[in-house]
């Protein structure tokens, strides 16, 4: 696996700047900052080959502790080795409580009728996956800003210092 500084051609136009290109044996994985999370495009092929680079490639922007959006909609070829990639990639975030996102393709989508119920967190586009992460930290601010509401034992103490001054009355 390595990493290289990408340099953007002109048939890319429109779509947004790419800061890293991580080369994996037959796949490779393009790197997008947004600024609510880190989009991972990948292109090629994932098979038993190289499916170790490409989850370890994955990883590497996972350490970051931030939302993560794993593009596989231009993926050509996956192999049941890039899937269990997948599902390993899935366990982990969900131990570590991180929020990602994957963007299927029309090759995850053959494995996914044959294992129905494999948990990824699959979505239809990027722009849908960008609107999930939006909504989560708007709803993270607002659970923020709400101030901390205290049980309020003055007033049962008060309730019942006006029980007791009944009864001696």
């Amino acid at each position: 696996m390595t990493s290289l500084a990408f340099r953007p051609t002109t048939d890319l136009r429109g779509q947004p700047r790419c800061r890293f290109s991580i080369d994996c044996a037959g796949a490779r994985l393009d790197v997008h900052t947004r600024r609510s999370a880190t989009v991972l495009r990948v292109y090629g092929e994932i098979d038993a080959f190289n499916a170790g680079l490409v989850r370890d490639g994955i990883r590497r922007y996972a350490r970051l502790k931030a939302p993560l959006i794993l593009d596989l909609s231009q993926l050509e070829f996956l192999s049941l080795a890039g899937f269990r990639a997948l599902l390993t990639l899935n366990e982990e975030h969900q131990r570590a409580g991180l929020h990602w996102s994957v963007v299927s393709g029309a090759r995850l989508q053959l494995l996914g009728r044959v294992f129905p119920k494999h948990g990824l967190p699959l979505v239809d586009s990027v722009a849908e996956a960008l609107q999930i992460v939006d909504e989560l930290v708007q709803a993270r601010r607002r659970w923020l800003a709400v101030p901390a509401r205290q049980h309020e034992p003055q007033r049962a103490a008060d309730v019942g210092h006006a029980a007791l001054r009944r009864a001696i009355a």
